[in-house]
């Protein structure tokens, strides 16, 4: 609930004003009422900053301006009212240079402070909605939030929490256009997502119970997430009180991001997984690399290729994790460009492993990106890929993506569609939009939405959202909020207005 702080002389002034609130208003709570403006400020430094303060502006020993100015300055985020007869008018508009949000004239009239209340709810819905997301933020990225501030924005009880994850890992490298996910302002369960393949979902405990948050969770992942070559899910069945939140969030993000294993459809209980290392036998075994360093120094690149592909195919058969995996990649790759083998341009090939590890759908498709990566430069004649390194051709490729962007795409599918490689496709991309495959699809398929939303035959929602290739119109809006900063509703208003 929202705090609200009451501060008048008046005893009874001060009354009517919270039994109104009382009465009235279940979302805001009275968290105390002071006499003049000292006694406000010792009691926010007891009790905390309220979310809204309401006061009259003649009170002895600190008068209501000078209450809202000082709390301007240790709490920024206090929205001010204040309580004004006729005759302080104009005291009222210079409280507007001090902070003050909104003001309520003498005898309060009940619809008067209805509005008011109306305005001010839609104000603090707003805030707590970016705290939350602000908060969601810090604690996936493992920066510190106290537990009181999490108590004040997460005000259910208890939650619950799971993650799903389509294909792989999300790329660890920054680019143009990627951003995260948060759900939309009006959804009762919060979610958030590092990318668009991926929700986190934390669930109020008022809404479920232990019994049956499992198979809610289930059906909800089911209906509103994409297709995808494979899914790995992590739930707790157990809730946790919200102070608890950022560790149960790192819980969850450490078990996915050690589970995910290359093909295979996962569905954890994070309750019943051991924390050792899934898939992976102890110790640090790099013999592999003694004979492929031998084969790199006599420069038997088809032997090396062919090597490298049998060791991916048969660590995906033991269903080692893809980090595991990813590392020994690496190792390879390192030790190709000491003997000037790979790919030379060292950037280039970790933005490209970055793509092939979180797009690739089964292990010939990894096997076959890698293989791209380490030897097409040492065995390929630069002739051979001039006609498609051209932007020409690339606006060929967008075209085609373009004419498809209603159905289920993929880099391999496009790829395929186009008659090229993954990793070449991604080269592309890398080079003409600085961006990756999905980061570009994502971004034209919200531009389409936009025209869609502002076409003069009215459209709903879910039918946009299915027209640019989402199915489910609640996963379509937060993506669209991720993109443009506004709910699509929101976006339809904002045009008009300023097309008016």
């Amino acid at each position: 609930m929202y705090q609200v702080m009451v501060v008048d002389d008046e005893p009874m002034a001060a009354s009517l004003i919270v039994n109104i609130i009382k009465r009235k208003y279940s979302d805001f709570e009275i968290m105390g009422t002071a006499y003049d403006g000292e006694e406000a400020l010792e009691l926010m430094e007891e009790k905390g900053e309220p979310d809204v303060l309401i006061t009259d502006i003649q009170m002895p020993v600190m008068n209501g301006l000078k209450l809202v100015e000082e709390t301007k300055k240790r709490y920024p985020e206090v929205i001010s009212v204040i309580v004004s007869g006729y005759q302080e008018f104009e005291y009222a508009k210079q409280a507007i240079a001090f902070g003050v949000c909104d003001y309520i004239l003498k005898p309060i009239v009940p619809s008067e402070f209805s509005k008011l209340i109306t305005r001010i709810e839609e104000k603090l819905r707003q805030k707590y909605y970016k705290e939350r997301n602000t908060l969601m933020h810090k604690m996936v990225n493992e920066i510190p939030v106290d537990e009181k501030t999490l108590r004040r924005y997460f005000q259910s009880e208890c939650y619950y929490g799971a993650i799903v994850r389509l294909n792989g890992l999300p790329s660890r490298y920054g680019e143009r256009g990627k951003k995260e996910v948060f759900s939309d302002i009006n959804e009762m369960m919060i979610a958030y997502g590092r990318d668009t393949q991926e929700t986190l979902y934390l669930c109020p405990g008022e809404l479920v119970s232990d019994e049956d948050y499992e198979q809610m969770i289930r059906r909800r992942i089911g209906k509103e997430q994409p297709e995808a070559a494979y899914v790995t899910s992590v739930i707790r069945q157990k809730s946790v009180p919200a102070a608890q939140i950022g560790e149960m969030v790192r819980e969850l993000y450490r078990k996915l991001d050690s589970s995910i294993i290359l093909g295979k459809n996962q569905t954890l209980i994070l309750e019943e997984t051991s924390s050792a290392n899934p898939g992976g036998r102890p110790g640090k075994d790099y013999e592999y690399l003694e004979e492929l360093e031998y084969l790199a120094g006599k420069q038997k690149y088809d032997r090396l290729q062919k090597d490298t592909e049998l060791l991916i195919h048969r660590w995906v058969q033991e269903e080692r994790p893809q980090l595991w995996i990813e590392g020994r990649v690496r190792q390879i790759g390192y030790l190709l460009q000491r003997y000037d083998a790979g790919n030379r341009d060292y950037r280039e090939s970790e933005f490209l492993m970055d793509d092939i590890f979180s797009t690739a759908e089964n292990v010939e498709q990894l096997c076959t990106g890698i293989s791209d990566i380490f030897f097409k430069d040492v065995k390929e004649d630069p002739a051979s890929t001039q006609k498609t390194d051209t932007e020409e051709y690339f606006e060929s490729v967008k075209e085609y993506i373009r004419k498809h962007m209603a159905e289920q795409l993929s880099l391999h599918s496009v790829s395929k569609a186009v008659g090229v490689s993954q990793t070449y496709l991604s080269r592309l991309f890398r080079k003409y939009e600085d961006a990756s495959f999905n980061t570009y699809l994502t971004s034209l398929r919200m531009e389409k939405a936009k025209k869609l939303l502002l076409r003069e035959e009215k459209m709903y929602v879910k039918d946009v959202a299915e027209k640019v290739g989402y199915k489910d119109q609640f996963y379509f809006s937060r993506i669209f909020y991720s993109y443009t900063g506004v709910r699509p509703s929101e976006y339809v208003e904002k045009e008009n207005l300023e097309i008016i």
